[in-house]
């Protein structure tokens, strides 16, 4: 039964994580493409003999497709590389690979464009597409540009990933530069007993164990729409507008994670010797949010809400219950299929003066 429910789970994911990743692809072709015209238009300007009786259109269509399979390869293949690396190492590492494939593939395709429109003699064209393509200043001033494309496609992916899916757009758009009242749900996640197994197998091993723990979470969390907030030790804390659709989608966030580490039991458990297992507090309310910082820049969430969802997460270990979602949560909300909520009781929470209603949440 958990085999071909994570399987489902698996499928979901993967359909998901692809759309991401096609609209993250779509972006950076359309990029490629912008910046393909400025650079026809500069080496027409430098070497126009470089483009002589042959069609501008075509330039672009061939930079267009080294576009797609650049962002193709730094996407679905370089993206996630090297995660073991130092940043910086595995930063240039994906930048040779990525330049290497661009030459390869411009290459390929110049000659290809050669075999096709040139009538004559292997040697001679030999000789005419190393002297009019290769051994020019236009030629050059292509490598040189396109070398650049390619390091500013890999800067958007590591940015995109240091603010999450949307969150450098948002900020690009200026959606958070003044202070903004809105409702979001928040859920606070800790890995349980995280001390005593950081004592346990050492903590250059328990960080290793948290890279990967946070990297199985982080696939739920593309696959239902979330944010990821902020980490904090071996806590994350994730984030969603507020809305009926987006609770079904926090709750399911939270199975999906657990079979997911169900089925990871054994890599856990022979990598570390032991499998993580986790509890999570589950609120919505209304927080204030906008960019702060001079020299570095971070979106920011305030007010009670925050405070309650971490409360929450805290009395998972007083009540024994793994996952705790709060009134404010449940209000406008009915149980979903599949999921078992039961009422706790209302309760005192730190620093909240009246009483939250409690439940817990359980998986059928």
């Amino acid at each position: 039964m958990l085999i071909l429910h994570s399987d489902a789970v698996t499928t979901m994911l993967s359909k998901r994580i692809l759309y991401f990743r096609l609209k993250m692809l779509l972006i950076l072709s359309v990029i490629w493409i912008l910046f393909g015209f400025l650079f026809l238009f500069n080496i027409l300007e430098i070497e126009r003999q470089l483009l002589s009786n042959r069609s501008p259109f075509i330039f672009c269509i061939a930079f267009a497709l080294i576009g797609l399979v650049i962002s193709s390869a730094l996407i679905f293949y370089l993206k996630t590389a090297f995660r073991r690396h130092p940043l910086w190492i595995a930063f240039l590492l994906k930048l040779a690979l990525a330049f290497g494939l661009f030459v390869v593939v411009a290459f390929c395709m110049l000659a290809g464009y050669f075999v096709f429109s040139y009538h004559g003699s292997l040697s001679g064209f030999t000789t005419r597409f190393f002297e009019d393509i290769f051994f020019t200043r236009g030629f050059l001033i292509l490598m040189t540009d396109l070398g650049l494309l390619t390091l500013i496609s890999l800067v958007l992916l590591e940015v995109t990933d240091k603010y999450g899916p949307g969150g450098f757009w948002s900020m690009m758009r200026g959606e958070y530069h003044r202070p903004k009242k809105e409702r979001r749900i928040f859920i606070f996640l800790d890995i349980n007993n995280a001390t005593t197994i950081a004592e346990r197998i050492g903590h250059e091993q328990y960080f290793l164990l948290l890279k990967d723990f946070f990297s199985d979470i982080t696939n739920p969390v593309l696959a239902n729409g979330g944010e990821i907030y902020q980490y904090v030790g071996d806590e994350v804390v994730l984030s969603w507008k507020e809305s009926p659709e987006h609770k079904i989608y926090a709750l399911r966030f939270i199975r999906q994670a657990f079979y997911i580490l169900k089925r990871r039991e054994k890599y856990y458990t022979g990598q570390y010797t032991v499998a993580p297992t986790f509890k999570a507090g589950i609120h919505s309310g209304e927080v204030t949010s906008g960019f702060v910082g001079i020299i570095k820049k971070d979106l920011v969430y305030s007010g009670d809400t925050l405070n309650t969802a971490a409360r929450l997460r805290g009395k998972c270990h007083e009540l024994q219950q793994s996952f705790i979602l709060s009134g404010g949560f449940m209000q406008d909300f009915y149980q979903p299929f599949a999921y078992r909520i039961t009422s706790i009781g209302e309760m005192e929470l730190k620093g909240r003066l009246e009483k939250e209603p409690l439940f817990s949440l359980e998986f059928e």
